[in-house]
């Protein structure tokens, strides 16, 4: 590795701040944990006041949250004498998204205490984590104080959060309705993502809703056949076999060609009701 042939170089050569955050953040895609460590450890001995650094130190929090090293990143960030926003959100979207989620409200309570104020990134990484590790309760209370709180209106990634987190822990009903009282437009991806939660918790009258909206949506876009295919599947599995056929009917009329691998038979502001 190029960065590991760096650190052994005599010469005057040695990596920068910005190269060190850019080595961390690809430790931190990638799941790197011994090489972001051991950046680490060369940090603590090259660089003075490493505690004053918000950069590096943002970047080693979020490189051990995501590698799954939850006290080395609190450590970490308990040490960091300087900290911003995205300090706070790398260190709570951390314990988010390996399912402690009491903690990470402890630390985004705390990040508001200090007089940092979260941004839509802070929210949209938190409530993806919250996704992530299915905390709907937190999710939910997240979404709810977005506007209410901070002032920061809600885009469609946050709205889709929400409906994929609803979704996936089974409140179905409650992530259409939801989509219904949506003040933006709902996108494709946002369509699908719940009908996949329809097919999952196998309520086949809503998914052959949303797979109808799903399919007529956008006429200006190309039609995917895994969004036929999805909507089939919703039929067979309630063995509604005259309804698959008739989706395969309208394929062909269509011209929706079959990608080789799928099978056509397999309170919020608005308040959301959790029960």
């Amino acid at each position: 590795m190029l960065f590991k042939e760096m650190l052994v170089v005599d010469g005057e050569e040695r990596p920068n701040d910005t190269t060190m955050v850019g080595v961390l953040s690809s430790c931190s895609q990638l799941g790197m944990l011994e090489t972001g460590a051991s950046l680490h450890g060369y940090m603590e001995k090259t660089i003075c006041l490493l505690d004053m650094d918000v950069y590096l130190g943002t970047g080693l929090v979020d490189m051990y949250s995501k590698c799954g090293c939850l006290d080395s990143a609190l450590k970490v960030f308990n040490g960091m004498r300087v900290k911003n926003v995205l300090t706070w959100t790398a260190m709570a979207t951390g314990l988010a998204i390996h399912g402690k989620g009491k903690e990470a409200m402890e630390v985004f309570n705390l990040m508001a205490s200090f007089g940092v104020k979260p941004n839509l990134v802070t929210f949209t990484s938190l409530l993806s984590a919250c996704c992530h590790a299915g905390l709907v309760e937190e999710g939910v209370h997240l979404f709810e104080i977005m506007e209410v709180q901070f002032g920061l209106r809600p885009g469609l990634k946050h709205y889709g959060c929400i409906v994929h987190l609803l979704g996936k822990a089974g409140y179905v009903r409650d992530a259409y309705e939801f989509v219904k009282r949506m003040p933006v437009e709902p996108d494709l991806v946002l369509w699908r993502s719940l009908l996949s939660s329809c097919k999952v918790h196998g309520d086949v009258d809503l998914g052959e809703e949303v797979g109808k909206i799903v399919v007529h949506s956008h006429p200006e876009m190309m039609e995917l056949s895994e969004d036929y295919v999805a909507l089939s599947n919703i039929y067979a599995s309630a063995e509604r076999w005259k309804e698959v056929e008739t989706v395969r009917k309208v394929m062909k009329v269509k011209g929706v060609v079959n990608k080789p691998g799928s099978s056509l038979v397999q309170g919020i502001s608005n308040h959301i009701p959790l029960g």
